[in-house]
């Protein structure tokens, strides 16, 4: 039986909130440390959170001898120099995503990655959301026959006119922070359709800025990023697929994943960010015109547990199950067995169509990866 694998955590907020709850319903996994900027709230969040060492300097926590993975959970230009301090020091690695603020990041991380031959995984956990690992199952198992294509959109008011619901998340007005709709909804919905169809060959994408204010406790943001995008993808096995995603759509219908064939059509669908507890599947077989109603589709026990994992599909904790099953999956890589996914390797790939978007949106052309 291997010893249980340390995990040190760097981020008090998405980190602690979401990720530590998941990391602590997984058997052999102890959370021994997290970090933040400064001693004094690093002392609060080892107190709040329980858990038994307080690190202000990420240096430090990454070079410590009794941690084993280090979870990065910040925004992307701060966790460039996070990622490389933990893989230098040989630890095994969760990013956040978007992976990176631009390519060049991406493509230095990832060597290093390379270099130091351990686990490094990115938080794309919509792959591992059960209604889109029974999704992924159905299709491969030809319940939609022939794949002919496939369309993900993710419409969200995040940010309005009147109010903006995510005061956390005003970062995303910068581009210094690497953040657009693109970068951030589009990752996610790119690292989905990836794992279902495989690398991305070519990209056209029309990006724009819609609101050029968000309110915030009697202030004013001014964003200087897209906060919609649109993307024609075509991947390598020539499947065309269609992403949408827009953060400031009153009325949004939040998150909606189509695939069809040749002989029928699957749908999963969100309220919001797809969560195990409220993400549900849709299918047809139905032929004929104006009649092909959609039905409920059951999720199939199997996919609603994680072996060595005490996380419960029904709990709605933000990102609960699926966190646990990547976490597992890396787990499960370190101690030898099976492969950790979604890896570093996959996170530089749906970048490189990012940073293709961004340049066939400006040039207003097709861009081949």
């Amino acid at each position: 039986m291997p010893l249980p694998l340390r995990v040190g955590i760097i981020s008090a907020a998405w980190g602690a909130k979401a990720h530590l709850p998941a990391w602590r319903s997984l058997d052999g996994v102890e959370v021994t440390a997290i970090c933040t900027s400064r001693p004094e709230t690093a002392a609060k969040a080892a107190d709040e959170f329980k858990v038994g060492r307080a690190f202000h300097d990420f240096r430090e926590m990454a070079a410590d001898p009794d941690i084993d993975v280090v979870d990065c959970g910040t925004r992307p230009p701060l966790r460039h120099a996070m990622v490389m301090a933990a893989l230098g020091a040989g630890k095994h690695v969760y990013n956040g995503i978007p992976f990176a603020k631009n390519l060049s990041d991406a493509q230095a991380m990832t060597s290093a990655w390379q270099a130091a031959g351990t686990v490094a995984v990115v938080d794309a956990f919509m792959q591992a959301v059960p209604a889109m690992v029974q999704m992924k199952a159905m299709i491969e198992a030809g319940w939609i026959g022939d794949t002919f294509g496939a369309d993900v959109a993710f419409d969200v008011p995040l940010f309005s006119a009147a109010q903006t619901n995510v005061p956390g998340y005003v970062w995303f007005a910068d581009p210094a922070n690497g953040a657009s709709a693109g970068r951030n909804l589009g990752s996610h919905m790119l690292h989905l359709l990836v794992h279902f169809f495989g690398p991305v060959a070519s990209a056209t994408a029309d990006q724009s800025l819609a609101l050029n204010a968000w309110p915030l406790d009697g202030e004013i943001i001014r964003p200087q990023v897209p906060d919609r995008t649109s993307l024609l993808l075509r991947h390598a096995s020539g499947l065309p697929a269609r992403l949408e995603a827009n953060w400031c759509k009153i009325g949004g219908d939040g998150f909606r994943f189509s695939v069809w064939g040749s002989k029928g059509r699957l749908e999963a669908r969100a309220p919001v960010f797809p969560m195990a507890h409220d993400t549900r599947l849709f299918g047809t077989q139905d032929a004929a015109l104006g009649s092909a109603a959609m039905e409920a589709i059951t999720i199939e026990p199997e996919h609603l547990a994680v072996p060595g994992c005490h996380a419960v599909a029904g709990r709605p904790e933000t990102g609960l199950l699926a966190l646990a099953s990547i976490f597992a999956k890396m787990r499960d890589a370190i101690n030898g067995e099976g492969r950790a996914t979604p890896d570093f390797a996959q996170a530089l790939h749906v970048q490189e169509v990012v940073e293709a978007a961004a340049r066939s949106s400006d040039q207003r052309r097709w861009v081949n990866l």
